[in-house]
């Protein structure tokens, strides 16, 4: 892993590419299809941040607001704060722009253009299945959503999920205790655990597989996030 733990030869390679990304990822009023039509527009950051103020205004004449963040100083604390995050193993930034983006989440119409990761990025390349249900699950509910991942997982699947209440929980435990990797796609940003209670379950789901979100760091688990969050699971 090379430094802000991203492998060698991965884009964003280095501290100010990084840093490009993490600034592009918090410009507001502008969704994933706005962001990856920038990015498809200039085929770069370098080339959307530096690009003439005439050019960008009149891409984003109806996102006043994101064209004033674009034109705007960057905010160093802020920058510094998220670039720290990256200082602890296995935190990545997987981009657009990587060869092991995965291939299936290419193919929505709003892809991320950027996932934080915490754990094995490998693994979200890999045969999933989602298994998502109530947060208000039975006893029987939950058993049968870990008896079923556990034996999906076994039989060598990945099992996707949210890490909510109930169901999502139970299908993260099952495919755990299979000894298989799962993924937990959060709708906050990977620097808070939601809910709080599943803290051991996040540590136990980044060392064995992966954590995963789109939005940014400190992002709090706004009710509006977790169909956004949707998507990808």
């Amino acid at each position: 892993m090379s430094e802000h733990g991203h492998d060698a030869g991965r884009a964003p390679a280095s501290a100010p590419a990084l840093a490009l990304w993490l600034r592009f990822l918090r410009v507001p009023g502008i969704g994933a299809r706005r962001r990856l039509e920038l990015l498809n527009h200039f085929g770069s950051l370098e080339a959307l941040f530096e690009s003439a103020r005439g050019q960008l205004a009149r891409l984003l004449a109806d996102a006043p607001q994101a064209l004033a963040a674009l034109r705007a100083e960057p905010d160093e604390k802020q920058l510094a704060t998220d670039l720290a995050w990256f200082n602890e193993p296995r935190r990545q930034l997987l981009t657009w722009f990587d060869e092991d983006y995965p291939r299936l989440l290419r193919e929505i119409p709003d892809p991320p253009v950027a996932l934080f990761v915490i754990g094995e990025r490998a693994v979200l390349s890999l045969p999933q299945l989602a298994v998502v249900g109530s947060r208000n699950a039975t006893a029987a509910g939950r058993e049968n959503a870990r008896a079923f991942a556990h034996e999906l997982a076994q039989a060598g699947l990945v099992i996707t999920s949210g890490m909510a209440l109930g169901v999502d929980a139970a299908a993260h435990r099952g495919a755990l205790e299979s000894g298989a990797a799962t993924i937990a796609v959060m709708g906050t940003g990977l620097d808070r655990v939601y809910p709080a209670r599943h803290r051991e379950l996040a540590h136990a789901i980044a060392q064995q597989g992966a954590l995963l979100s789109e939005f940014p760091l400190g992002t709090a688990p706004r009710p509006e996030n977790f169909p956004i969050r949707n998507r990808i699971v």
